[in-house]
């Protein structure tokens, strides 16, 4: 049996981010086929319970524990400049774990894998410096484009600087990872299509996303209920919830006073200080459970307008049929037909006027609902793994055709 060696920067249990729901899926997926030793450098200390989900599935797992990924940028202004003058993005150096490095460094030579898999490109600066593996990249996003919308996004200056330098360095960073890999599985074909156009990458396919539909029994809320997931703490997140709540959630409360705008993931306070105050307004913080929150929503918004990759947290609302508002941003890399699977809004009128269409016409809802049942299960069941398997097997063939 074939050994890789797998490379992340989270560990993917629970998981409860579209990240971790990736992960786990293409690690569980090839520990059927290969023998997997997989080294995490995690931000959170996981439950044993949680590391025997892995385990269990004949995974070896080593975790390494770092509380510099979610050091503020303002705390160490040196530390950014030092690695910057040196040409090292933060999204990079923030995964540097030196104890994890030399733990990965003698795994090479103990373990001698045949693949070693880089999930997320940061943590391909753990590498071996000589090339005797197929290296395989799962791209979860392409860096240099997510700085670029938040650059163009942002208003404060010294933000922009930041993001400018970052975007910079960054695109290098990628500029002389990318070719070093024999395979790149990009999240969505968009993001392939970017790899291809920005850095002329050719060994590259889109992976595809297995999210598999879970009935939920609906639980009529009190008054109208508008859902949001995601972590505060990250820009795109950040900036789409006040963009709601800002400027398109006051124009709806006057057609529909009594609405209610719910926001479920990891709070960060800097962030929520900002925001108005507002009874309607509810942060509920990090859920083990999302089951009760997506039970009672009426609609589920997307408002985005940064960031890359696919947010897996469209298929959340696919999966629980919810129906969908959305910027065109907001569902990139899914195959969604706009009017059917979910309505478009890329401006604060058609956001508007979208909601209070969803909210006021239950029969347009329950028929994206029946649309979006169907979509999920036709595109993100878990006979996609096959597709993906296929491919990954292919690699290791010496004149693999798969581009």
């Amino acid at each position: 049996m074939k050994k890789i060696l797998y490379l992340s920067q989270l560990f993917p249990y629970p998981p409860d981010s579209g990240g971790k729901i990736k992960t786990l899926n293409t690690v569980l997926a090839l520990a059927k086929q290969y023998q997997v030793f997989a080294v995490f450098i995690s931000e959170e200390k996981p439950k044993p319970s949680d590391v025997k989900v892995l385990t269990d599935a004949g995974i070896r797992v080593k975790i390494f524990y770092s509380s510099t990924i979610l050091a503020s940028v303002k705390g160490d202004l040196w530390g950014l400049f030092k690695n910057f003058i040196q040409g090292i993005p933060h999204y990079v150096f923030q995964y540097t774990h030196l104890p994890a490095g030399r733990f990965i460094k003698k795994t090479i030579q103990q373990f001698q894998p045949d693949i070693i898999h880089i999930d997320h490109l940061n943590t391909a600066q753990y590498l071996p410096k000589i090339k005797k593996e197929k290296w395989i990249l799962e791209h979860h996003n392409v860096e240099t484009y997510l700085y670029w919308t938040r650059f163009v996004h942002t208003i404060k200056p010294t933000r922009k600087l930041y993001l400018l330098i970052e975007m910079v360095l960054t695109y290098f960073y990628e500029r002389k990872m990318l070719p070093k890999f024999d395979f790149i599985f990009a999240i969505s074909e968009p993001e392939k299509k970017r790899l291809q156009k920005i850095f002329g990458v050719e060994h590259v396919a889109a992976q595809p996303l297995i999210y598999q539909a879970k009935p939920i029994k609906k639980r009529r809320s009190k008054n109208p209920y508008i859902l949001f997931i995601g972590m505060l703490g990250w820009p795109p997140n950040e900036d789409a919830v006040r963009w709601f709540i800002k400027k398109i959630l006051p124009t709806i409360e006057k057609q529909i006073p009594n609405v209610e705008f719910h926001i479920v993931g990891r709070s960060y306070p800097p962030f929520e200080k900002t925001l108005p105050i507002k009874k309607n307004v509810i942060l509920h913080g990090y859920q083990t459970d999302l089951t009760p929150f997506l039970a009672q929503a009426d609609v589920f918004v997307l408002p985005f307008k940064m960031g890359g990759g696919v947010r897996l947290k469209a298929l959340t609302s696919l999966a629980a049929g919810l129906p969908i508002v959305s910027t065109s941003l907001g569902v990139e890399g899914l195959k969604l037909i706009k009017n059917k699977h979910y309505l478009e809004a890329n401006s604060t009128k058609q956001f508007i006027e979208a909601i209070i269409r969803i909210l006021s016409s239950p029969q347009k809802a329950q028929k994206m609902v029946n649309d979006n049942n169907q979509y999920i299960k036709k595109n993100h069941n878990t006979d996609q793994n096959d597709k993906f398997m296929k491919k990954y097997d292919s690699v290791l063939k010496k004149n693999h055709q798969i581009y």
